[in-house]
């Protein structure tokens, strides 16, 4: 009787999946090579070994006959590179001891036992149908531990031959059954770089060992760099222009580094208009950062030599990295940028020129250890191993032609890479750093030493640690995929760049700044002098209000200022505490907290119009705009009158802005808190995409109607009593602007488009001059309320 390519009932040959008829002798067949007596958590496996007669090496002891003759090149003749145990025989081999009477148990058996003991047992479709042969699914001898082999290398890499796997999949399943329950367990396969197994391609997982200062480290990381190499986008600024990062345009100043017999000697010196190759340190400031810094006093001793005994640990760590890779530079910002004595003007001149320095540097270093005093290259304890206190085993390697040539390794991960990455590099200490997400962003290759081993990390391949694990977004949480989709979407030709934006200042929003009055826009000025050129080349035909270039102010879009001021403060996270005066009150840049944008309704219509704007803080009142539109065209203010054409300037570290608005202007009452229902009624009411995570928003009423719900706002600036009831007093006479309006559709048979308004809570500040500043955002849904407002008489104000 035939049953199929390489089917054969004995455990001595190897065997692979084939169909999902059910054969009686099959069933026969296989009870009768097993004489002992199931338990529920048997399934019967396909075996996976070499064939008789060959040498068994006195290393695999600790192995049983059948992982002794493992054979990896079994995997390559399977269709579906799936082959299999019997989990009645892995069971038996993981708790019984072995030949000598001394081993007990088989140390992949029990590898493998642990990876699916918790795994449920399937049942498929047949599963109810009347079948003499089927045995009861939790003591059915044709159940098996099914193994996959397959690879997380990036779609990248050019194919290469061998097996190239570095992960095995566990899974349990019927024999014949195409139903399969899948452990959510990584089983991990590492090879020696210079092993048979590595050479071959078979095993492309890399074990380096616990030194991160090790030549196999090294090693790595110059592999690394190499196949980044052949990336396009990793050659490219995000906006589109070349980079060479072997001979890129070296900062203004760089630390230099040179030998003196078996000693690194550094020292700061000016580098304006050299090019070469140099590397970027980001770090978290702390007192010893502070100490070490440099200023104006110590800036000439400084180009003759760094006192290295007084540098950080970390400091010293990269110049070692650096001289280990050949790199003869590094940028440091707080020993490269004079940060004290100079009135701030190296820093201002410095700043936005990050967006280059992180951009043209060969790589970043990043550390994300809680505490730096020990370095980058300290040797991690075992328990931060990837297999933890778990069991790293080790199998016998075969090549093509069945002979044994050494040894690879399998182990089972403690926590699966893309958590690893989570929570050592995204949950870190560093990452709350302000300035770390346009780090981030903007570097080709970063480098993270975490306190469980090596990421290195490309904008082409994304993350991998140094066993060549691989942080795929798909499983990835829902967090770390918006985030790593978020910088792949950083790019020239993403027609949504603006979403990009909007995006990521909600994410930079939640880190935190050490100076935020001079550092809430200057955190982010390098991705805004990318986004700029971005926004200019794909959105040229469409202009806002006749002006054809991109208009910067104080963290937001002059193109897209209708939506952009709509930001709310995020309620999920505590009130904000620290205002940034120097921001006007319309930016989200004013206040320290955690923000968020509705989703953008692109048929919503602009209902005010910028006609001017100033971006010097003046003493007194902006009584005139230093810029205007007219006919089309900025025109620059001039005394007695006159204007010259001359547009806005782009200024990515821009802080302030003074708009001058037409727009129109009603009287509403804000009320007490809506609570959960209201909410969702409110949210529903005005095409708000989801309800605020937190009831936070607050009922809008017309003063003439004070008991009629109206909209919703969330009022950022407007604090009230902790007792306030939900909407229970009268409510507080505000004035809203009317920024744009919605259309939301409703109706099953006769459809019909309601109008909804978006408005921004205003208070003035100067009667004289029709000065405003901002209060809070909302919606209103209320037809008598917004004809009410669509009524009112067209003003010019200053909003600051």
């Amino acid at each position: 009787m035939d049953f199929g390519p390489k089917y054969n009932p004995n455990p001595g040959e190897i065997v692979s999946r084939h169909s999902s008829t059910i054969w009686r002798d099959v069933r026969e067949s296989i009870m009768a090579a097993t004489d002992r007596i199931a338990t529920p958590i048997e399934l019967d496996p396909v075996l996976l070994q070499s064939g008789p007669g060959q040498e068994q090496d006195a290393d695999d002891a600790g192995l049983c006959e059948r992982c002794r003759h493992f054979d990896i090149q079994a995997f390559a003749r399977s269709d579906n590179r799936t082959r299999g145990y019997m989990l009645r025989d892995v069971e038996f081999a993981a708790t019984h001891a072995g030949d000598d009477g001394v081993t007990v148990g088989c140390a992949f058996c029990s590898l493998l036992l642990s990876s699916v003991k918790d795994v449920e047992r399937p049942k498929d479709s047949t599963e109810w149908e009347l079948n003499v042969f089927r045995f009861p699914i939790d003591n059915d001898p044709s159940m098996y531990v099914h193994m996959t082999v397959h690879n997380t290398e990036p779609t990248t890499r050019s194919p290469t031959p061998g097996l190239r796997a570095n992960r095995l999949r566990a899974a349990i399943a019927d024999r014949f059954s195409e139903v399969m329950n899948v452990s959510g367990y990584e089983l991990c396969l590492v090879a020696d770089s210079e092993s048979p197994a590595a050479r071959r391609n078979d095993i492309t997982g890399r074990y380096l060992g616990s030194d991160p200062g090790s030549d196999a480290h090294f090693d790595t990381i110059q592999a690394w760099i190499r196949d980044c190499e052949s990336h396009p986008r990793c050659k490219q600024t995000v906006s589109g222009r070349a980079i060479d990062a072997y001979q890129a345009e070296l900062p203004a100043r760089c630390i230099e580094l040179s030998a003196r017999g078996s000693d690194i000697v550094a020292r700061v010196i000016s580098t304006e208009g050299m090019r070469g190759s140099y590397i970027t340190l980001t770090h978290r400031w702390n007192l010893e950062t502070e100490r070490c810094k440099t200023t104006a006093a110590n800036c000439d001793q400084r180009q003759r030599g760094l006192d290295l005994r007084h540098l950080p640990r970390l400091f010293t760590d990269v110049f070692a990295i650096a001289a280990r890779l050949g790199v003869g530079y590094i940028w440091i910002d707080s020993l490269c940028i004079i940060q004290d004595g100079d009135g701030g003007a190296d820093w201002k001149k410095e700043a936005p020129r990050m967006a280059q320095y992180y951009q043209h540097s060969l790589f970043t270093v990043a550390g994300t250890m809680e505490d730096m005093d020990n370095g980058l290259l300290q040797p991690y304890s075992e328990d931060d191993s990837p297999w933890g206190h778990g069991m790293l085993v080790r199998l016998p390697y075969r090549d093509r032609t069945s002979e044994q040539a050494g040894h690879f390794f399998v182990y089972r991960r403690q926590v699966p890479v893309v958590n690893d990455y989570w929570a050592t590099v995204r949950e870190s200490i560093l990452f709350r750093r302000g300035w770390i997400l346009q780090e981030w962003l903007l570097s080709k290759r970063l480098l993270w030493y975490t306190p469980k081993g090596l990421f290195f990390e490309c904008y082409t391949d994304g993350p991998r640690t140094e066993y060549q694990e691989r942080v795929l977004v798909e499983n990835a949480q829902s967090d770390l995929r918006a985030q790593l989709q978020l910088k792949g979407s950083f790019a020239p030709d993403n027609i949504g760049i603006l979403d990009f934006w909007y995006r990521t200042i909600e994410l930079y929003s939640s880190c935190n700044l050490t100076k935020p009055d001079k550092d809430r826009i200057l955190a982010v000025a390098g991705l805004s002098k990318e986004v700029g050129p971005i926004l200019a080349d794909r959105m040229r035909e469409t202009a806002v209000d006749g002006v054809h270039h991109e208009t910067y102010l104080a963290g937001l879009w002059l193109r897209d200022l209708h939506h952009g001021l709509l930001w709310e403060e995020d309620h999920s996270a505590l009130p904000w505490t620290i205002a940034v005066d120097e921001a006007p009150t319309w930016s989200w840049a004013s206040l320290m907290m955690l923000v968020r944008w509705p989703d953008k309704d692109n048929e919503a219509q602009k209902a005010l119009q910028v006609i001017g704007l100033c971006q010097t803080r003046q003493d007194g009142v902006h009584h005139r705009p230093e810029y205007t539109i007219e006919r089309g065209r900025w025109a620059v203010q001039r005394p007695h009158g006159h204007t010259a054409a001359r547009r806005a300037p782009f200024d990515p570290t821009n802080m302030f802005a003074c708009l001058h608005i037409r727009g129109r202007l009603s009287t509403v009452h804000v009320r007490g808190y809506l609570g959960t229902e209201g909410n969702t009624r409110a949210a529903t009411a005005t095409a708000y995409s989801t309800r605020p995570p937190s009831d936070q928003w607050r009922a809008l009423c017309s003063p003439t109607r004070p008991e009629v719900i109206a909209g919703w706002a969330s009022a950022e600036r407007l604090r009230t009593n902790e007792g306030d009831a939900i909407c229970a007093d009268a409510g507080t006479a505000v004035q809203v602007l009317h920024v744009s309006t919605r259309f939301v559709r409703s109706g099953f048979l006769l459809k019909r488009k309601d109008r909804v308004l978006d408005v921004l809570l205003v208070e003035e500040i100067d009667a004289t001059n029709y000065v405003f500043r901002r209060l809070g955002v909302g919606r209103i849904f209320d037809r008598d309320l917004i004809t009410e407002l669509e009524k009112a008489k067209e003003c010019v104000i200053q909003f600051v």
